[in-house]
């Protein structure tokens, strides 16, 4: 199951009165005062993304003058080994733990999590899908998510200009609402390139897009849906790839993010994250010639939320509290999130506001109203993938087989979802679930 997102415009007053501080970070009476005395406090952090978390500690820290953090550098793919190996050992886990979306059942049976609730947590203020996707079945809410991901289509307008005959983000939206018209295009481009021009960069990326779109639930019942999953994927890249429409490349290596200033892709899939990550950082001189579109199906791609774990002290989780709510519904600490992080809080009155929600990157898309695109169209119609716990082996799955279907021509659907059903498998090396 994929849960709908349901905008919610809020009335004037109401935005007025958050933006003038009067719903604060929703933090309760008791945590304010505590985050609020003058006694030395030192949160530790583990993150993977210096980027998002040192603007946000540094800008805290400046009105905050008490608080001093210390993150970690933690590779994504380490985070839950290293809180595992912890608690094994009786070594320290940090005041405050990132937990990505994909990860986000398995740091719930862990059970190391604070319950946010207790700290005064108004869960009513948060886009609610993030909400549910954050509380274990006994009602615990474990961490509050940063933002809420929207997902679109960006292109080099230089390259859709010379190749599909128009910039303009309205005639590309028309001309490529359906996964069929990529399949069309793709092969006419190819040909008018002779091979040299492509829609996309890498399967895998592809896969990923396709992966966060489709409506096929990871899991029903007990059932790991693989093959209908797989077939749904793959079945739409083995189409792409027949059709000349995506490169070869492994997606997040150097030399794939070294085509984003390349002459010879037209199209990424982009959440807005995105923008800042990979669009803006490697091709700092492409400005103005990029623009955006809705992908055929609405979707959301990512997400993390910030918790507290258990093994705090009481100050600690205190203080930690109030930062994450002042990262995430604090005016102050959402502008930086969204000026200086790309992202916009999942706080329901921030995506409410148009004029919050402006995007100050708006030049580098050739002046589109990129903003309006991601937090008001595509949000309105986009899901979430519906979280378990073996969503990691699933995503390593879906990329290992991508890639094996780009590296060898003559891979059929049928070949690779065989391969992915083998493969996922030997991952979850368990009794417990059915693979089907």
């Amino acid at each position: 199951m994929k849960k709908k997102f349901v905008n919610t415009l809020l009335s004037a007053s109401v935005i007025a009165a958050m933006m003038a501080g009067t719903f604060g970070g929703f933090v309760s009476q008791a945590a304010e005062e505590e985050a609020s005395s003058d006694e030395p406090v030192t949160i530790t952090y583990w993150g993977w993304d210096s980027n998002f978390y040192e603007p946000l500690m540094e800008a805290y820290s400046e009105s905050h003058p008490n608080v001093t953090f210390e993150p970690t550098a933690t590779e994504w793919g380490n985070m839950l080994t290293k809180a595992q190996q912890a608690l094994a050992s009786g070594s320290e886990l940090p005041t405050i733990i990132p937990m990505d979306m994909t990860l986000i059942e398995n740091w719930k049976e862990m059970d190391i999590m604070e319950d946010l609730t207790t700290y005064g947590l108004d869960v009513s203020k948060y886009n609610e899908i993030y909400m549910d996707a954050a509380t274990t079945d006994d009602g615990k809410v474990i961490g509050l998510f940063e933002n809420i991901c929207p997902a679109g289509i960006a292109y080099k307008r230089d390259l859709a200009k010379e190749y599909l005959g128009t910039d303009d983000p309205a005639e590309l939206q028309e001309m490529f609402s359906s996964y069929e018209a990529y399949v069309e295009k793709g092969k006419e481009v190819s040909e008018a390139s002779n091979g040299e021009v492509f829609l996309f960069h890498s399967g895998q990326a592809v896969a990923e897009w396709l992966y966060f779109a489709s409506e096929v639930p990871n899991v029903t019942d007990g059932t790991i849906n693989m093959t209908e999953k797989m077939t749904d994927i793959m079945g739409k890249l083995v189409e792409l790839r027949d059709a000349g429409a995506v490169d070869t490349y492994q997606n997040g290596t150097p030399e794939a993010n070294a085509t984003y200033a390349g002459e010879n892709h037209i199209f990424y899939p982009c959440p807005d994250w995105a923008l800042t990550y990979y669009i803006e950082s490697n091709d700092p001189e492409g400005s103005g010639n990029w623009g955006l579109i809705k992908a055929p199906v609405g979707y959301t791609h990512g997400g993390t939320a910030m918790g507290i774990t258990s093994a705090s002290g009481d100050a600690e989780k205190q203080v930690a509290y109030d930062f994450i709510t002042w990262c995430i519904s604090d005016p102050e600490g959402a502008a930086v999130m969204r000026d200086k992080v790309g992202y916009i809080s999942i706080d329901n009155e921030y995506t409410a506001d148009s004029e919050f929600f402006k995007r100050s990157d708006e030049d580098f898309f050739g002046g589109q109203d990129i903003s309006t695109l991601y937090y008001q169209d595509i949000i309105g119609q986009a899901s979430i993938v519906t979280p378990s716990i073996y969503d990691n082996d699933i995503v390593n799955t879906r990329n290992d087989v991508a890639q094996q279907v780009m590296n060898d021509p003559e891979m059929t659907t049928e070949d690779a979802v065989a391969a992915a059903v083998e493969e996922l498998t030997q991952l979850v090396g368990s009794e417990d679930v059915t693979i089907k």
